[in-house]
């Protein structure tokens, strides 16, 4: 059985289709992007398919979590490696990769109280370089 973005469980055409869509976004996406991505595709796979097919992908590590966006987790597709978070365009969608910036003393607070962290999350919003350009560009153009 070949690895895939489910881990090691049979995959379906519409489960194959459904990590397409997710590499052809290239973002950060809800279920609901997904939904009308694949729709687009007029590939036929229904709402609870899709929700159990990115529950089945974050499970096996192949997308992550990266946030919300409207209330709606927000997911991207993640190359894995060390320990590290994202930042995500609140523009674009465009997820970057970051270093973790909790290090071991800023958690040391924590320590000396007798909490121990068992796991954190950051993630960070903001503008990209393109997207601040845009942002830029666009304002000059009322002067």
């Amino acid at each position: 059985m070949r690895i895939t973005p489910y881990g090691r469980a049979r995959t379906s055409r519409q489960r194959d289709t459904i990590a397409e869509a997710v590499e052809l976004i290239g973002a950060a996406f809800t279920v609901d992007d997904l939904v009308c991505a694949i729709r687009d595709r007029r590939a036929g796979a229904g709402v609870a398919t899709v929700y159990r097919a990115v529950s089945a992908m974050e499970e096996s590590g192949w997308i992550e979590r990266v946030g919300s966006r409207e209330g709606r987790a927000l997911y991207a597709r993640c190359r894995g490696g060390a320990h590290h978070h994202h930042a995500v365009c609140t523009s674009c969608g465009t997820v970057l990769a970051t270093d973790c910036p909790l290090e071991a003393a800023a958690l040391s607070a924590e320590v000396e109280h007798g909490f121990t962290v068992t796991a954190h999350e950051v993630t960070l919003y903001g503008l990209c370089r393109t997207c601040q350009v845009s942002e830029n560009n666009a304002a000059g153009d009322g002067d």
